[in-house]
């Protein structure tokens, strides 16, 4: 479950960036499910403070689900630029960021970070 809490919250924050709004439809395109799906997960986001969702109203991230969306984005970008420093190609790199950030842990991400910021 939070491995795809992330994913749907890392898209919605994407969408926003990118349209200035997010709605269920773009959402359900973007992550290619079924709409209902969609519904499914915003409530239960809802319910977690992640995010503003009423049906048939456009979505926001509250600032509980921006802080998470930033900390993935800041892991997902450590991990990425550690990748390309040891050969991984950039396709890959991207890739395999992407999987990793959901289940690697808080104290290897950190370290991770700490690495890259200091030293790449």
């Amino acid at each position: 479950m939070k491995e795809i809490r992330e994913r749907y919250i890392e898209r919605m924050y994407e969408l926003k960036n990118e349209k200035g709004y997010i709605r269920a439809i773009d959402l359900a395109r973007y992550m290619n499910v079924k709409p209902s799906s969609v519904t499914e997960m915003l409530q239960k986001l809802s319910a977690e403070g992640y995010v503003k969702y009423e049906k048939y109203r456009n979505i926001d991230l509250t600032d509980k689900g921006i802080e998470l969306a930033k900390r993935l984005e800041k892991k997902h970008k450590a991990i990425e630029k550690l990748f390309l420093y040891i050969g991984v190609s950039e396709e890959k790199a991207t890739e395999d960021a992407c999987l990793i950030e959901h289940i690697i842990s808080e104290e290897t991400a950190n370290k991770i970070i700490e690495f890259v910021d200091n030293r790449l």
